[in-house]
């Protein structure tokens, strides 16, 4: 049986079990999830908080196996956090040494001492001083006198290097050094759908019916210009609905990795320039009816 952590008063195991599922494959290396609670922010959409050893995580949790953690705050930038009445609801606000305070989202009134404790405990939380030297103790350790050298075989010394082997080859030779994580976590969000198929299948179907008609209304010498315009103005409308969700999702995933987003022909945001030509179409089409 999976272990939980802390959980909030509102949230019942059974949820908390999913969302542990789900969030496992975008904890790094050694993270470990204290505590889950119920959490809502709009822009982006989200109604869960994971406060981890190392950060503080919001995420939705209908996609959250999809789409991962939607925002993300490092327990080094979190200096304390407290609750503040805002539009009528409970706000977790995290402060900053030299930064301006953050609202990070709303809270309901039963979860409001258990987030901000949580949030707190990883903002207080610092890793034990090791000492660098081995400093010596006369009162937890008794004074030992140096035990003699050994006086066992002397080790061999190398063989010599050979006239044709360069000491420059060995700086040249490649080193195993360790997997990037930060690689390996851009490759796996790039074979993932940006938009999913629960939803860009319908658009796609919608889409290719009404250019159908289209199509239809072109070869038909009865139906007239103005149904075909109108069936393309209808067509337009889902693929331009598609393209602004893959827009956004592009953003998200290239902020959540860290990078500059790219955007293809089909990942920009063709709403400035699709609905003036959308309302032309529809305007024409009436004009011509």
């Amino acid at each position: 049986m999976m272990m939980l952590p802390s959980l909030g008063p509102t949230l019942k195991e059974k949820d908390a079990t999913k969302w542990m599922a789900s969030l496992r494959e975008y904890l790094a290396p050694g993270e470990s999830v204290r505590a889950l609670s119920r959490f809502n922010t709009m822009r982006p959409l989200t109604d869960a908080i994971a406060v981890t050893d190392r950060r503080v995580i919001a995420f939705f949790s209908a996609s959250v196996n999809k789409k991962g953690p939607l925002v993300e705050i490092a327990s080094s930038e979190i200096g304390s956090a407290d609750s503040n009445t805002k539009f009528g609801g409970r706000t977790l606000t995290v402060h900053a040494p030299g930064k301006d305070p953050r609202h990070v989202g709303t809270m309901r009134p039963d979860d409001v001492s258990f987030v901000v404790g949580q949030v707190n405990a990883i903002a207080a939380a610092t890793e034990p001083e090791v000492p660098t030297v081995d400093v010596y103790d006369p009162f937890s350790k008794p004074w030992e006198a140096p035990s003699a050298p050994d006086e066992g075989p002397r080790p061999q010394f190398a063989a010599p290097t050979p006239p044709n082997h360069s000491p420059q080859q060995a700086f040249d030779e490649p080193v195993a050094t360790e997997p990037s994580y930060g690689a390996l976590d851009a490759e796996i969000g790039r074979k993932k759908r940006l938009v999913p198929l629960w939803k860009s299948i319908p658009v796609y179907v919608i889409s290719g019916l009404f250019a159908l008609l289209v199509v239809v209304a072109v070869i038909d010498p009865d139906a007239g210009a103005s149904i075909a315009l109108g069936m393309l103005f209808v067509a337009f409308i889902p693929v331009l609905v598609l393209t602004r969700a893959r827009h956004n999702a592009t953003k998200r995933r290239a902020a959540s990795s860290g990078s500059e987003p790219v955007f293809g022909p089909f990942e920009r945001n063709w709403l400035p320039v699709g609905i003036p030509v959308a309302i032309l179409l529809f305007i024409v089409s009436v004009a011509l009816s």
